[in-house]
């Protein structure tokens, strides 16, 4: 059951409201909008990968932003959006088959988060885990100067990703939209140039 707090903190919420507005399914829609803006890499991708796709806020950003696009999503949850350009893969992404896929993709996405426990460190290690896990699946994924897009919730492991993904890409930047919650630890990861 959600709690008295966040029931409060979503009412009042400025992008919650507008989400419901202008027909976005949630507030994260905006922060895909705003990196977008920044970096301009759905609307020069032909085919994307969505990690952690449900309920389709980001998805609906990319139709939006590209017409003609191409998405493969997989989410736990159902994606609830249906759309002739979108493949869709209810399961887990650890225990996936990738090599059923047999394309590769110009941009992949992940708006991916384990269910928090309110233990900073302990969400924080939970996040990164998924993405360590994430970035071993590019090299079967990325097209050759491909991008990458991951939340992650700032704290030790950090370092250690942006290491990884140094190693992997020419370019990376950090990314904190104005719809994130100024409380909120998460920062998004653009990673450019896949080597």
């Amino acid at each position: 059951m959600k709690s008295k707090t966040w029931i409060l903190r979503q009412k009042n919420d400025q992008f919650v409201k507008k989400a419901k507005q202008i027909g976005y399914i949630s507030r994260a829609a905006f922060k895909l909008e705003e990196i977008e803006k920044k970096f301009n890499l759905i609307k020069h991708s032909r085919n994307i990968f969505e990690f952690g796709s449900s309920p389709g806020g980001w998805t609906q950003v990319i139709l939006n932003s590209n017409k003609n696009i191409k998405i493969t999503s997989i989410d736990l949850l159902d994606l609830k959006i249906k759309h002739k350009n979108i493949q869709f893969f209810k399961e887990n992404f650890l225990t996936f088959n990738f090599d059923i896929l047999n394309e590769d993709y110009d941009l992949v996405l992940s708006d991916i988060a384990p269910n928090t426990t309110g233990h900073q460190s302990t969400d924080h290690l939970r996040i990164s885990q998924l993405i360590y896990e994430i970035i071993d699946k590019l090299e079967i994924l990325l097209k050759p100067k491909g991008s990458f897009i991951c939340k992650i919730w700032k704290g030790e492991e950090e370092k250690e990703i942006i290491k990884k993904l140094k190693i992997l890409f020419e370019n990376i930047d950090y990314f904190k939209p104005q719809s994130s919650r100024k409380e909120s630890s998460e920062i998004f990861i653009v990673a450019r140039n896949f080597k």
